[in-house]
């Protein structure tokens, strides 16, 4: 079994899919049309029964953005950046300039940081 079947199988091993049934067509009385094919789905998922999986790698930006808690505005704000900057760094189409990049590391190492800007 694989590491990420084992994982899954932890994750989901007290599901009581009926009782998850449910409460979707409790939420969404038209989901009752899809009730079969929800239990199916999740007694595969409980059982560890996937299609492909697929791993997302996140730019370094990105994830000092996301240690800070900030969204996008607020951290191209903080930073004095524009949102389209920002983004274009966190997509790899443009990299930060020197010191764009020491500020980002630092504020990597210390989140806390980012509320001393702006």
């Amino acid at each position: 079994m694989s590491d990420i079947q084992e994982k899954i199988q932890a994750k989901t091993k007290n599901w009581d899919i009926e009782a998850m049934v449910n409460a979707v067509i409790a939420d969404d009385p038209d989901a009752v049309v899809i009730r079969e094919s929800l239990t199916e789905a999740l007694m595969d998922a409980k059982q560890g029964k996937h299609g492909r999986i697929t791993y997302v790698e996140t730019s370094p930006v990105t994830e000092t953005r996301n240690r800070t808690g900030l969204s996008q505005r607020k951290f191209a704000e903080r930073l004095g950046i524009s949102v389209h900057t920002l983004k274009s760094w966190e997509q790899g189409q443009r990299n930060p300039s020197g010191a764009a990049v020491a500020l980002l590391k630092l504020l990597n190492k210390h989140p806390d940081l980012v509320v001393e800007l702006g």
